[in-house]
C-alpha cells in the first residue's frame, strides 16, 4: 500500500468519481481520503501538469525577452540599459506582489518566478556593462541568494526549486574552480526549513537527500585532495555506499511515522535506496570492478571505515527505533563493511573473483527476498523487482559465462529451482488463482 501514497492526486480523482457514481458514500470517500492525507472537499486542486506548463511558459517568456534584449544590447545606451534592467526586474516582482495582495497567489508566484529570471539576467548584464567579472560564479550565487528569501517568505515550492537549482549550479561551478562552496549549506537549510514548515514536496525531499550527500562527498574529496579539488576517489565510493545504507534506515523510520507526509517521504526514499543497492550489486557482479577497488591507492582508509561504520550504525539505530528490529540493515551493513575491510587489507587482485561470486550470491538472495516480501506483504514493486533481479542476473551470467558452459547450466538450473519454489510458495499462500 505504500506505493499508492505516491499517487495521491490520481487516487483523489478516482475517489471523487466513485462518490459521484454512488459506488461509495461521501462519508466513505472522506474517510478514504483522510487515510492518505487527501482533502476530499478541495475541488479546486490544480493538476501538476498544468503547473508545469505554466512554469515553463513563464520560463520561455523570460528567455525570449532576455534574448531580445541581448540581440540589441550594444545599440542601447548604457544608462538606458541599466535603468531598463532595474525597472523590468522591480516591475515584474511588483506585479507579483500586487497579484498576491489581490488573492491571486498562483498568478503572483508566476510573476515572481519571471522576476527572478530577470533578476539573474540583470546581474549578468550589469556585470558585463561595468566589467565586473573577477569571479563569475559570484553572480550565480547572488542570483540564488536573491531568490531564496523570497521563496521562504512566500512559501513557494516553485521559487524554492529555482533557488536550489541555481545553488546547485553554483556548487559545481565554484568547486570546479578549486573553491570550497561553503555557502551551499544555506540552500540545504532552506530546503529543510521549507519541508518542515510549508507544503510537502517529494522532489524537494529527494533534492535535500541528494544535495546533503553531495556536500559530504565534496567535503571528503576536498580533504583528500589537499583542500583544493573535487576528485572522486575510492574513499568517496565507500562513503557513498554508507550514506545510502543510512538512507535505508532513515526510510524505515519515516515509513512508520503517523504523519502522512513523512510516510510518503519514507516510501520514496526506501524505493530509491533499494534501487541503488540492487544497481550497485549488478555493477559489481563482474570481476573487474573488484580488481579496481583492490588495487586502488587509499589515502584515508581509517577515516573511510569510521564514516561508513558510523552511517551503518545510525541506519541500524533508526531501524530499531522504527520497529524494534534491525535485521535487514544489519545484514546489509555487515556485508558492506566486510567487503570494505576485505578490499582495504587485501592487495591480491586475484581475490576479485571471490568477491564477484559473493556479490552474485547476494544478488540472487536479494532477488528471492524481494519476491517473498512482495508476496507476503502484497507489494507488487518488491515482487517484480525481485523477479527482474533474478532474470537479469541469469542473463548477465549467460553473457559472462561464469567459469564454463557447465557452470552456466548449473547456475540456470539453480535459478529455475528458485523461481519454481517461489511459485509454489505463492500458490500455497495466495491460492492457485492468486487470491487469498
Amino acid at each position: 500500500m505504500g506505493l499508492i501514497r505516491l499517487l495521491k492526486n490520481d487516487l483523489a480523482r478516482e475517489i471523487r468519481d466513485w462518490a459521484a457514481e454512488d459506488l461509495i458514500s461521501k462519508d466513505q470517500a472522506i474517510s478514504i481520503c483522510a487515510r492518505y492525507g487527501i482533502d476530499f472537499n478541495n475541488q479546486d486542486q490544480k493538476s501538476r501538469g498544468y503547473m508545469i506548463l505554466v512554469s515553463l511558459g513563464y520560463l520561455f517568456l523570460g528567455l525570449a525577452l532576455i534574448t531580445l534584449m541581448g540581440a540589441n544590447w550594444e545599440s542601447i545606451p548604457r544608462g538606458l540599459r541599466m535603468g531598463g534592467l532595474i525597472v523590468l526586474t522591480l516591475g515584474t516582482n511588483g506585479l507579483g506582489l500586487i497579484k498576491i495582495h489581490q488573492g491571486r497567489f498562483r498568478a503572483g508566484i508566476g510573476f515572481f518566478f519571471l522576476g527572478s529570471l530577470f533578476y539573474g539576467a540583470s546581474i549578468m548584464l550589469i556585470a558585463q556593462i561595468y566589467h565586473l567579472g573577477e569571479h563569475f560564479p559570484d553572480g550565480i550565487l547572488w542570483w540564488a541568494l536573491g531568490v531564496l528569501p523570497i521563496a521562504l517568505v512566500l512559501k513557494s515550492l516553485l521559487l524554492m526549486i529555482l533557488a536550489c537549482t541555481l545553488g546547485l549550479i553554483w556548487f559545481f561551478v565554484e568547486s570546479s574552480l578549486g573553491y570550497f562552496p561553503l555557502a551551499f549549506l544555506l540552500f540545504l537549510l532552506g530546503m529543510a526549513w521549507h519541508l518542515y514548515r510549508n507544503h510537502p514536496s517529494r522532489i524537494l525531499f529527494l533534492g535535500l537527500v541528494f544535495s546533503t550527500g553531495l556536500f559530504l562527498e565534496y567535503a571528503l574529496s576536498w580533504y583528500l585532495g589537499g583542500f583544493g579539488q573535487f576528485l572522486f576517489e575510492v574513499e568517496n565510493f565507500w562513503v557513498a555506499g554508507g550514506w545510502f545504507i543510512l538512507c535505508h534506515g532513515f526510510a524505515r523510520w519515516l515509513v512508520l511515522r503517523t504523519e502522512t507526509d513523512l510516510v510518503d517521504y519514507g516510501t520514496l526514499l526506501g524505493l530509491w535506496s533499494l534501487r541503488f543497492f540492487i544497481l550497485t550489486l549488478f555493477i559489481f557482479s563482474f570481476e573487474e570492478p573488484w580488481k579496481e577497488l583492490i588495487t586502488a591507492q587509499w589515502q584515508a582508509p581509517g577515516l573511510t571505515i569510521l564514516m561508513a561504520g558510523w552511517f551503518c550504525l545510525l541506519s541500524m539505530w533508526l531501524s530499531h527505533r522504527a520497529d524494534k528490529t534491525f535485521l535487514t540493515p544489519f545484514l546489509i551493513s555487515l556485508f558492506f563493511m566486510a567487503c570494505l575491510a576485505g578490499v582495504i587489507w587485501s592487495d591480491n587482485k586475484n581475490l576479485g573473483l571471490y568477491f564477484q561470486i559473493i556479490d552474485n550470491l547476494v544478488l540472487v538472495i536479494s532477488g528471492v527476498w524481494l519476491i517473498i516480501q512482495g508476496i507476503q506483504h502484497s507489494i507488487s514493486h518488491y515482487f517484480f523487482l525481485g523477479v527482474i533481479t533474478i532474470l537479469l542476473t541469469g542473463l548477465i551470467r549467460y553473457i559472462d559465462l561464469v567459469g564454463n558452459y557447465t557452470g552456466a547450466a548449473a547456475l540456470f538450473s539453480g535459478f529455475a529451482v528458485i523461481l519454481l519454489a517461489t511459485a509454489r510458495f505463492w500458490k500455497s499462500r495466495l491460492g492457485p488463482g492468486g487470491e487469498k
